[in-house]
């Protein structure tokens, strides 16, 4: 528990990769914008109130929204295939089982759907046009956002470690095989 990455080196990475994010989004947008205003679903309403805010920038800051939400589902996923993001590897930390083992990969996705729940359901709620499913994606994601805290705490565990059994590690103290399954080959 001890070797566990807690709140300061997690945030650290996530700023890294939602500056890479918001970099892409912004190059995406730009090259796409004509193809991603037709995933823009607001009412005349909605986009008046928006352009209230943003102006003559309103139609831009759109396109990059739906960019970045895309590109940082899509991006996450590296962390449900590797066990880590860009900005946990130059941070030199990996997600791992709570016993400082490597995880599976089925529990790396476990963990990414867990985490990105918000956005998911989200997605979903877009897809179908239903905003309450967006509203409740939009809960769960703040009730992830508040588990994230819990890295403060003695376990340094998020409530997505807590939920999928994994911890964050510094990459180059993840063991290759459990401690209990070591012995247990050991024995025989």
């Amino acid at each position: 528990m001890e070797n566990r990455i807690g709140f300061g080196r997690r945030l650290g990475a996530y700023v890294i990769d939602f500056v890479i994010i918001l970099c892409l989004a912004f190059i995406l947008s730009n090259l796409l914008s004509e193809f991603l205003w037709n995933f823009v679903n607001v009412s005349d309403e909605e986009y008046d109130q928006v352009s209230k805010i943003y102006g003559n920038f309103t139609d831009t800051m759109l396109t990059i929204s739906i960019s970045a939400t895309l590109l940082g589902f899509l991006y996450n996923l590296l962390e449900g295939f590797t066990g880590y993001t860009l900005g946990k590897l130059m941070l030199g930390i990996q997600i791992g089982n709570q016993d400082g083992t490597f995880a599976a990969q089925n529990k790396l996705m476990l963990r990414y759907a867990i985490k990105n729940i918000g956005t998911i359901i989200g997605l979903i709620g877009i897809a179908i046009s239903i905003k309450m499913v967006g509203t409740i994606g939009s809960i769960l994601g703040f009730v992830i956002v508040i588990g994230c805290f819990f890295t403060l705490g003695e376990n340094k565990l998020a409530l997505h470690d807590m939920i999928a059994n994994t911890a964050v590690y510094r990459k180059n103290e993840l063991a290759q095989e459990s401690l209990v399954g070591s012995s247990v080959d050991a024995q025989e």
